[in-house]
């Protein structure tokens, strides 16, 4: 029996986002994310499902799933699972992520789907490097280095590796900066609009680096979607 979803605010507190890379010979590297959007914590389950058919047929079609728990802290962002699919031009291809909370309440869902055409379908925003909006360009997602030293790079790294899942379409640069602090140590420091989002003093451990990363990513997702929600609200007055 077919899955019937009635009409609800999907991805509103969780979002599902599914990425994909194109490489050569129709093979796909599909990346499934969850990205919290609210100063909860959840515990979820996904469903990460590839489903193929062929159109000139009926009851001809395969479906492949890889399915999970995992938790959520406020603002994050977290992979999920990444398949490789072969995308056959003959067949449909649909890719869905599912996620459910642990009342199994859907919460956040993504759709992707490639026809027997082989043009691509979507009802899952892309981020885009830039919008012509007026005639003009806005630049999305637009992530700016001034780091000294290596901790501070590898930060950089891993921060926008990070970032590049969170898909925030946002015209905001954020700056990634350094600065020398007491003795041989620095003070890295995340701001958007010179406003200091996040800031910490740096170690060489690629572990500590990387976690420091994960909280900066946040406190931007946060920053964001406070953001969303003051133009909400003018909006609505």
């Amino acid at each position: 029996m077919p899955a019937v979803f009635y009409s609800q605010n999907f991805n509103s507190e969780v979002e599902a986002i599914i990425n994909t890379n194109d490489n050569k010979n129709d093979i796909l590297e599909v990346t499934g994310i969850a990205q919290n959007k609210t100063n909860v914590s959840y515990g979820l389950r996904y469903e990460l499902s590839v489903i193929t058919s062929n159109p000139q047929l009926t009851n001809n079609s395969s479906k492949n799933s890889q399915s999970g728990f995992f938790t959520l802290d406020p603002y994050q962002t977290n992979k999920l699972s990444s398949i490789s699919v072969s995308v056959d031009p003959r067949m449909q291809t649909i890719i869905l992520l599912l996620i459910y909370n642990e009342d199994d309440k859907l919460l956040g869902t993504a759709r992707k789907v490639y026809k027997a055409s082989s043009q691509i379908q979507s009802t899952q925003k892309e981020n885009l490097s830039y919008k012509k909006e007026n005639e003009g360009i806005q630049l999305y997602g637009l992530v700016t280095e001034s780091t000294k030293t290596k901790p501070g790079k590898d930060f950089y790294d891993f921060f926008y590796q990070k970032y590049q899942l969170s898909q925030n379409p946002e015209n905001k640069i954020i700056e990634i900066d350094e600065m020398i602090s007491f003795g041989r140590t620095t003070r890295i420091m995340v701001k958007i609009e010179n406003q200091i989002i996040f800031q910490f003093f740096s170690r060489p451990k690629l572990d500590y680096l990387e976690e420091m990363a994960g909280i900066a990513l946040q406190r931007v997702n946060r920053y964001f979607q406070e953001l969303r929600k003051q133009k909400q609200q003018i909006t609505q007055y």
